[in-house]
């Protein structure tokens, strides 16, 4: 750049400051301005400001005549305006969006500031509700400017700031401070002046903690509030008029308050924690600091992003204002370490010891890059952002309005509303860095470890791509701040349409957010819902197929590909790694076949394997005909489906397999009369069922055991039926006795509290082994305590939650060394599986009894905190000492 052209840039800078004032044509910084300040002539200013116009260096608006600006940024979205009218509105806007998370955590905030400012006809006072270090001061020096931009407050209006704090311990003081005083009002008085309501009239007062202002000090504002007029202190009868804008803040909560100074202030604006802008927000912020530590030193600052990693994910009790002395510090510390003064490097060995104890710990691989990133002295926030967040915004916002346009033309196929999310979400990967990549490459173990504690078989999903999720997710941790796209749409067909991918997704979406340190619009459970999708798939036939095929998606793409030409979801796909063991194998479809829990049939394909050494320990997890077949093609699969399609039965479907080379084999379970437990209740069917439900939960794989639920009077009637001749009725269990002749009766209660649960294994010894009965015990009480909070848990799966807690107190009692009692057991479960719950919904109980001092650290304390990690380790939180005395408290009462 020339010496003319810095010349000319610094003089169209400072004139534009001048010319902002009041937007006075006369100060207006135009060609004929330049000229008449440089010694060059007109034609080479005309043509230089020209020149910087289209390098973006300048602001024109075309007025006669052609005023420039300049600012103090370098680059402008837009730098063409048609008056100075549309400058102001579009300048005015611009000073909101220099502050991060404008329209985002912060879009509320501003629109509540904004609306107190302009109301008419001198605006409305508010109060700021915010912790340390949240930017309540920032805000209202933006505030500040914006009215002066706007032209509600005149030049040379004044913005007070006073912080209460100060005064606390002298609220005379204060009130001399806030209304001023008159000659002899007190000792020192010696003449009178003006207060702060004075100082700021036509202009912003600000009372920052504002809660230190005393009673008697707040009631001396109701005046003032109410009418306008204060008194000076030593003069209650002269009345003093004041045009102030008033703005307060506070870290207190409203009710530390009197009632009457809140009612008097209509706009109450709370300010979010560093925690919950989120985490886009969070790492712009950092990045927005280190930019203004590199320009203060002057150099060039390198820091890992691991670094910044560790850094966005602590917590700051001081919220922004101790992320900034926290980075000030460590810059401060490195540049007086630093030999040349160019370059400031900064490691994790630099990081404080308080950020390294805050290091998440999760089953979640979430691995952070190592490459560096370098901030320089003249770098904007831009610079370090790799996505235009415009032309996402602009990309979401058009395929959106496709997606509406198919609801209005009443489409119902769910293959166009797919092909639109699937594309745009592609299109978000197109634009990414390979860098980028590879961290959405990591977060797909995130995502499945999601989908397993929420024990939601995402395998079953078909046309499921965990990279397209974890590609819409990263798109969300970088472009958090965007609107609802759904806002003003009516979704009733899309809602209908995707309603059970809608379901799943809500209830991953807590498990997301709190993962992935985002926030789920409408839109974005909507967007993830299509994107997880089964086209125009319909449900599972009459009798399931399961493909079991080596290779990292092998049984997906033949499975995808046989679904899609047969329109069904015939095949349930198994990706096996080639190096899998016979029983991880076995294992695995054994958990699928229950999940499925086929009653027709099942028919299990297999690319290669001994069928004999399959069938035998997959056959009992059935109770129906099983047809395994080896060796299979895609053109096999198709027939099978086609007859699956056409309800043949299995031995039909077997007898039309190729004989030479496909290799075969149909189970048929063995008939006989089993053993039966009856179950019952005088209140019902329905009471009854849940029983059943609760037993043969617990006797599978354990007891040979049928059970049946009978309704109440037709077992007090048995005699005049032949309901119970052609069954083997070894008890009765329920609620009420119906009083059956020859057949023992157990009441649920007397098991559940241990009364009669050895009368009951004595009568199940037959049908199971010791160790198999002690087993049943347990998982009885597990079952039952499952029932007790089916209705409850709306995020984590019961069943999952349940295993987990089983194995917790296993661990808790052989440290104690003490047999918790039936009674107990079941209320741990409860309590434990909602206490999971909250904390993941951030609601864990901070305060015992209302005070942790009463907490009793004993032996017993001491074992739960040691075996909490079984359950923080497989959800991903942290158990406090409150919640751990509660679960002691259930213990030692035992």
């Amino acid at each position: 750049m020339s010496d003319l052209e810095i010349e000319i840039l610094d003089l169209v800078k400072r004139q534009t400051q001048l010319f902002m004032r009041n937007y006075d044509l006369m100060e207006a910084p135009t060609t004929n301005f330049v000229v008449e300040k440089t010694d060059a002539e007109r034609s080479v200013i005309s043509k230089k400001l020209n020149q910087l116009y289209k390098r973006k260096k300048l602001i024109k608006i075309n007025t006669r005549p052609v005023i420039y600006l300049r600012f103090d940024k370098n680059t402008y979205s837009t730098n063409t305006y048609d008056s100075i009218k549309d400058f102001k509105n579009e300048y005015q806007d611009d000073l909101w969006k220099e502050i991060i998370g404008w329209n985002g955590s912060l879009k509320e905030v501003i629109e509540q500031l904004k609306a107190s400012l302009l109301y008419p006809p001198a605006g409305l006072p508010a109060i700021i509700f915010g912790e340390s270090g949240t930017g309540k001061t920032f805000l209202i020096k933006k505030l500040f400017q914006y009215a002066k931009s706007y032209g509600v407050l005149n030049t040379d209006a004044q913005l007070i700031v006073i912080n209460c704090a100060q005064y606390a311990n002298n609220p005379e003081l204060l009130s001399s401070v806030l209304f001023g005083y008159v000659k002899g009002s007190f000792t020192g008085a010696d003449s009178d002046k003006v207060g702060a309501l004075a100082s700021a009239n036509d202009g912003i007062l600000f009372l920052d903690e504002v809660h230190r202002l005393s009673p008697e000090g707040q009631e001396k504002l109701f005046t003032y509030l109410d009418t306008g007029k204060y008194s000076p202190v030593g003069n209650d009868a002269k009345k003093i008029e004041s045009r102030t804008r008033l703005y307060f803040a506070t870290t207190e909560k409203e009710e530390n308050f009197l009632n009457t100074f809140l009612r008097r202030i209509p706009i109450k604006i709370k300010l979010p924690t560093l925690d919950q802008r989120g985490a886009y927000e969070k790492r712009a912020l950092t990045t927005t600091l280190l930019i203004e530590q590199a320009k203060r030193i002057n150099c060039d600052i390198e820091i890992s992003k691991q670094c910044i990693g560790l850094i966005n994910h602590c917590h700051f009790k001081a919220n922004v204002g101790e992320l900034k002395n926290l980075l000030q510090n460590i810059v401060a510390k490195k540049y007086a370490q630093a030999i040349n003064k160019q370059r400031v490097e900064i490691k994790i060995g630099d990081l404080p010891s308080s950020i390294l104890k805050q290091q998440r710990t999760t089953n979640f691989a979430m691995t952070q890059e190592k490459n560096k990133l370098i901030f320089h002295p003249d770098d904007t926030e831009k610079d370090h952002i790799c996505i235009d967040d415009k032309e996402f915004f602009s990309k979401m916002s058009y395929s959106w309005q496709r997606l509406d346009q198919l609801q209005l033309g009443n489409v119902k196929k769910r293959k166009p509303y797919y092909e639109i999310v699937q594309q745009e979400t592609h299109e978000i990967l197109y634009s990414l860095y390979s860098t980028e990549r590879s961290i959405i490459a990591d977060y797909t173990d995130a995502i499945t470890s999601i989908f397993d504690v929420a024990q939601i078989d995402f395998l079953n999903l078909k046309n499921l791509s965990l990279y397209d999720l974890a590609i819409y997710i990263y798109y969300l941790m970088r472009n958090e701040a965007s609107i609802d796209f759904t806002k003003d749409m009516n979704l009733s067909l899309v809602n209908k349409l995707f309603s059970p991918e809608i379901q799943i997704i809500d209830k991953l979406a807590p498990l997301i957010e709190m993962h992935f340190e985002v926030s789920l619009r409408k839109c974005d459970r909507i967007w993830l819902a299509i994107l997880i999708s089964n086209n125009d798939l319909t449900v599972l036939p009459q009798i399931p197929a399961i493909l079991v095929a080596h290779g990292y998606a092998t049984a997906s793409s033949m499975s995808d590909t046989c679904n899609h030409f047969l329109q069904n979801a015939i095949y349930t796909p198994v990706d096996l790694k080639p190096d899998v063991s016979r029983a991880e194998m076995i294992s695995y479809l054994k958990d699928l076949i229950k999940r499925i829990n086929p009653r027709e049939g099942l028919v299990v394909l297999m690319d290669m394997g001994a069928l004999e050494s399959i069938i035998e320990p997959i056959q009992n997890e059935c109770d129906c005909e099983l047809l395994v077949i080896n060796n299979v093609s895609m053109s096999i699969m198709l027939e099978i489906g086609n007859q699956l399609m056409l309800k043949k039965d299995l031995q039909t479907i077997q007898d039309n397999l190729p004989k030479n080379t496909i290799e075969s084999k149909l189970c048929v379970p063995k008939l006989s009369v089993p053993a039966t437990i009856i179950t019952t209740c005088m209140t019902g069917m329905g009471s009854a069922q849940r029983i059943k439900n609760i037993l043969s939960q617990s006797f599978h794989g354990l007891v040979n055991m049928q059970v049946e639920a009978y309704d109440y009077k037709e077992l007090v009637n048995y005699q005049d039926s032949d309901l119970l001749k052609k069954k083997n009725v070894v008890a009765i269990v329920g609620i009420d006795n119906p009083d059956v002749e020859g057949i023992p009766y157990f009441g649920l209660e007397e098991i559940m509290t241990g009364e009669k649960i050895k009368d009951l294994e004595a009568v199940l010894k037959p049908y199971s082994s010791q160790d198999n009965l002690e087993a049943w015990e347990k998982q009885l009480i597990k079952n039952f305590s499952l029932d007790r909070i089916l209705d409850s848990l709306t995020i984590i799966s019961p069943n999952k939650v349940m295993n987990v807690i089983g194995k917790y107190i296993q661990e808790v009692q052989q440290d104690l060394n003490k047999k918790i009692s039936n009674r107990v057991q079941i209320s741990l479960y409860v309590h434990i599986a909602n206490m999971i719950e909250r904390i993941i919904r951030g609601n864990e109980i901070k305060e015992y009894n209302g005070d942790n001092k009463l907490i009793v650290r004993d032996n017993c304390f001491s074992v739960l905190k040691k075996y909490n990690s079984v359950l923080e380790n497989s959800f991903a939180i942290k158990i406090n000492d409150p919640e751990t005395a509660y679960i002691r408290d259930l213990i030692v009462h035992d």
